[in-house]
């Protein structure tokens, strides 16, 4: 005959971790790199599972704070969800700068025409924008970028009660300023590709006018393609400490961001 206490202490135990998965679930849907639609939904559920499993006996959570009706149920999943998306859209920020400077300088390079599908927004990029998107990704996992996201994860319980989110004036001016800086990254990152191109275009357009018998319709495209790939790679020595510096500055804002969430 199984034990009372023992079915209590189980059925009490499955809705702790209800109340962590709903919260755990849209953070690792929505977050860069492991919510990359390349990652299949299979390994997101028991990575969702398994994180659930693990904090369960490690946060300040109780199953009574599991609403008992549907309605109430509801609004509870729409709050998890927010808090997840918001955190996740801010981190995204950072990936979103990289493929808008990969689309400029592609653009300027005249590969324009030629896009590889990018698994982690399900689009078409620049194959500029995907190799430095693809060196962020192995920066951001070298560095345990990804613990941050866990790290909140923990500490969010604290600060955010389950099922509860308080939208401030700091949160949406924070959303905003993090917008506003999306597109100063991308300049910095496009920059020295972009500046190299800029005056390649340039030098060939005083050549066409100073030197008309040379078709330079035929001759710029490639030395831009060829220029262009050149201080794409030379500029990964400058990628490289911005984004490592990009992603320490996103792991102490995304604390601040949770705390401005809580009651």
């Amino acid at each position: 005959m199984v034990d009372t206490n023992l079915l209590n202490w189980t059925l009490s135990q499955l809705l702790v971790m209800v109340v962590i998965l709903v919260r755990v679930a849209p953070l690792i849907f929505f977050m860069p790199v492991f919510g990359s639609k390349s990652v299949p939904n299979q390994i997101k559920i028991l990575i969702c599972l398994l994180t659930a499993f693990v904090l369960s006996p490690n946060v300040a959570v109780t199953a009574d704070q599991l609403p008992t009706t549907t309605l109430g149920f509801l609004l509870f999943t729409i709050n998890e969800i927010l808090f997840a998306a918001i955190l996740a859209f801010f981190a995204r920020l950072i990936f979103t700068s990289i493929q808008i400077a990969g689309q400029i300088v592609g653009i300027q390079m005249g590969m324009g025409m030629a896009g590889v599908m990018d698994p982690q927004f399900g689009a078409q990029v620049s194959l500029v924008g995907q190799f430095w998107t693809m060196v962020a990704y192995l920066i951001f996992l070298a560095i345990n970028g990804h613990h941050m996201f866990f790290t909140t994860l923990v500490d969010s319980y604290a600060w955010v009660k389950p099922g509860t989110i308080h939208l401030r004036q700091a949160t949406m001016t924070g959303l905003v300023m993090g917008m506003s800086h999306m597109f100063v990254l991308a300049v910095k990152i496009m920059a020295p590709a972009g500046a190299a191109v800029f005056f390649s275009h340039v030098a060939m357009g005083i050549v066409a006018k100073t030197v008309p018998q040379i078709p330079i319709l035929i001759v710029g495209m490639p030395m831009n393609i060829m220029i262009g790939l050149i201080f794409v790679g030379l500029s990964i020595s400058y990628f490289m400490p911005l984004m490592i510096n990009q992603f320490t500055s996103l792991g102490n804002q995304l604390p601040r961001l949770a705390q401005g969430m809580g009651g």
